[in-house]
């Protein structure tokens, strides 16, 4: 790809995370992208996107790129904290464990609107998916604490590519 150069956009810039989804990466039958978006999600029959409701303001999604000339590799986080500790909490923590050697897709929608698919690229496909890397409990040490009684989650791939975002126009098959 050539330099284009790139113009400011003179917008109010909005940071952070609203909605996190994960599918297993074999439950992606393909993607379509054009002009560097996804235009289309074909789900497998019966496979859908799930919705993971974190605390508030807890996602987080990091690209970082690293490397030397042509051997650049992007470094993909997602990471997400769910409050109050509970049967239903440690089956979802189960559930992406679970997922994990076989990879995890995600569609992370920033509180700007536009969403990103990490953890699946049209080169690469689904080879390069989202694993669980850490999975953490943090009791607190006083009922007050305000990071207390916190399961924290942070799924992590490295791929060749940067996140692909979705066109306003793609829905969430959920």
């Amino acid at each position: 790809m050539a330099l284009a150069g790139f113009t400011k956009s003179c917008s109010k810039n909005i940071a952070g995370n609203s909605t996190l989804y994960f599918t297993e990466a074999s439950n992606i039958s393909s993607i379509t992208v054009v002009d560097d978006e996804v235009t289309v999600i074909t789900m497998n029959t019966g496979e859908v996107f799930y919705e993971y409701e974190a605390d508030t303001d807890s996602i987080i999604r990091m690209e970082e790129g690293t490397g030397t000339r042509s051997n650049i590799s992007y470094t993909h986080t997602i990471e997400a904290k769910f409050q109050k500790n509970s049967a239903d909490l440690r089956t979802m923590r189960s559930a992406i464990s679970d997922a994990s050697p076989c990879g995890i897709v995600a569609i992370v929608a920033g509180a700007d609107g536009v969403k990103w698919l990490v953890g699946f690229n049209e080169i690469e496909l689904g080879e390069r998916a989202l694993y669980l890397a850490t999975d953490s409990f943090t009791s607190g040490a006083t009922p007050a604490e305000e990071g207390g009684n916190v399961v924290s989650v942070t799924l992590q791939t490295i791929s060749g590519y940067t996140a692909l975002p979705l066109d306003s126009l793609v829905s969430v098959p959920v």
